[in-house]
């Protein structure tokens, strides 16, 4: 019964169990959902309408960077900490310091995005009509930091409750408003433009409307956590009163804490995610002259893009729960536990994303027409066949610096990543601005830059815990299943090809490499019971696995 207690205590700690599963199953539909939009809205306003947003939301991302990506989750753990000691008025002053500071830096990135937009627009993509989106994108930064911050404090607290319920409210009012918005600000364009001779006023008036999505997203659970908040005063108050504890902490100090916390996880992603900016100026930029690029980059952006990134919301939310794991085995000095960890951290992301980079290959050219109606459709499906494996190794890469985070060791995650973008980046100049490539050059920049990123975080770990791998099991066993599922869903693709829709075909393909995937991985042992029970929905696939006698 002790050992019993001790494993249910330890399993708390580590993050893993229903919890976690019912968590990361909400990050998984709630990631998938936020890309998944995207192909309706493509199916609105084109491939233009899709540069024109990716300009938006890429210029709003890396500002979003300073004001509200790091903030909450390290205001979470403060909250964190400091209510387990009963510090309720500390709890208070941390509260009051992150929110003080999120208004701050939300407000002046805000006016930042804002004014600079037609500059950013014009001379830096060279595509004056994304300011458009762009000026209406800049409400969010302010709108979604704050929004961050009250789901972090409320997660600090204990309860997931109000981050789930918001998270649903803000994916539901974001699909329905930007189908919507999408729509009529794309006819409203469509008639300026007829004025004005420019027919690409109406892609860009639609990308508008989606953008008018993400920002109802925002504004209308931001409201929904103000009155949680409001209602939650009168008993934390209580918790106040009663706080006995003598030592009150400075807001200096907490400042100091929150910005020193921050920076690190801020460079990281300026790094890693701030490629995705440097790409699409230096494409724009360096294509020759009479090429469609804007074209090109909305292919890229809004439909390969789209789909790359779904297996790595998928690897990254199932991952996500067995960092808190390799954090408590470091921390215990638990060096078995941390290999152990650290082992299936690796080898569950090549479960994951490489049988997905299989079905992209096989499936490329019918699943295009199936998911996109409007645009260039044969560039998208080379894009999506080329681009595979980056799949395999931005999961792998992804993986890996979880590995590292989980060991504190965030400056080799951070040397790593800048090595890699700096080779990425000429990379790209040689591709595309010596070679004169399409935005395939960009696609095998990018490859280029998750195999270094792979490579670097891989000798970081093994100086670290000398990983013992089997190989064989890691990478073998996954390269036959998907091997084997693979070719069974392109002989489906070639019998059925002429007698199904493309959407069906897409359909049944998945399903049946999914089922074919799966056994194959169980019977050959690719993975174990125990295994199984340690990550999220784990246990599903060890019901069919009883099912069918595999285990």
């Amino acid at each position: 019964m002790d050992n019993h207690k001790k494993k249910r205590k330890r399993r708390k700690q580590e993050g893993i169990g229903g919890n976690g599963a019912i968590f990361a199953l909400c990050g998984v539909l709630a990631g998938l959902l936020s890309m998944v939009k995207r192909i309706p809205l493509t199916n609105i306003i084109g491939d233009n309408g899709n540069a024109y947003f990716s300009m938006a939301f890429d210029t709003y991302t890396f500002f979003f960077l300073f004001c509200g990506y790091a903030a909450p989750a390290v205001a979470a753990k403060m909250t964190s900490a400091r209510c387990v000691k009963g510090q309720f008025r500390n709890t208070r002053r941390v509260w009051n310091a992150s929110i003080g500071l999120t208004l701050g830096s939300g407000l002046l990135c805000t006016l930042l995005m804002l004014f600079l937009s037609d500059f950013l627009a014009g001379s830096l993509y060279g595509e004056p009509l994304s300011a458009i989106a762009m000026k209406l994108l800049s409400v969010n930064l302010l709108l979604a930091s704050v929004l961050g911050m009250y789901r972090g404090f409320f997660q600090g607290m204990g309860t997931m409750v109000p981050t789930s319920l918001s998270r649903f409210l803000e994916e539901v009012l974001c699909l329905a408003v930007m189908l919507l918005a999408a729509g009529s600000m794309g006819d409203y364009g469509g008639k300026v433009g007829a004025l004005l001779q420019n027919s690409n006023y109406e892609q860009a008036f639609g990308a508008a409307g989606g953008i008018l999505g993400l920002v109802a997203g925002s504004a209308v659970p931001l409201l929904f956590l103000l009155v949680v908040f409001a209602m939650f005063q009168s008993s934390f108050r209580k918790k106040e009163r009663k706080d006995m504890g003598k030592g009150t902490e400075s807001y200096r100090r907490i400042v100091r804490i929150l910005m020193l916390s921050t920076l690190p996880v801020i460079l990281i992603a300026l790094v890693t995610q701030g490629s995705v900016i440097v790409d699409q100026i230096m494409f724009l930029k360096l294509s020759p002259s009479g090429r469609d690029t804007i074209v090109q980059w909305g292919v890229y952006s809004g439909k390969y893009r789209i789909l790359a990134n779904m297996p790595a919301v998928v690897v990254t939310a199932v991952c996500a729960s067995l960092v808190p794991a390799i954090s408590v085995s470091n921390a215990s000095m638990n060096i078995g536990r941390l290999k152990e960890k650290s082992q299936m951290l690796i080898r569950l992301s090549v479960l994951l994303a490489l049988p997905a980079a299989v079905f992209f290959t096989v499936m490329a050219d019918t699943l295009i027409p199936a998911l996109f109606k409007v645009g260039e459709m044969d560039l998208a499906a080379k894009l999506l066949r080329i681009g595979s494996i980056t799949i395999v190794l931005q999961a792998l890469s992804m993986a890996l610096s979880g590995v590292l985070q989980g060991l504190e060791r965030e400056r080799n995650v951070l040397i790593n990543s800048a090595v890699s973008f700096f080779v990425h980046v000429i990379a790209v100049y040689v591709l595309i601005g010596q070679l004169k490539m399409d935005i395939t050059g960009v696609l095998i920049a990018v490859i280029i830059l998750y195999a270094l990123l792979f490579v670097l975080n891989l000798v970081s770990i093994q100086r670290r815990l000398s990983l013992r791998i089997d190989w064989g099991r890691m990478i073998g066993i996954p390269v036959i299943a998907s091997g084997v599922a693979g070719v069974v869903i392109f002989l489906i693709n070639r019998l059925l090809a002429e007698k199904l829709a493309s959407s069906a075909m897409a359909w049944i393909c998945f399903l049946a490499g999914t089922l074919i995937y799966v056994i194959l991985i169980l019977a050959l042992h690719g993975i174990s019971e125990r295994e199984l029970k340690e990550i999220p929905g784990g246990e599903i696939v060890i019901v069919l696995g009883r099912a069918l006698r595999l285990m």
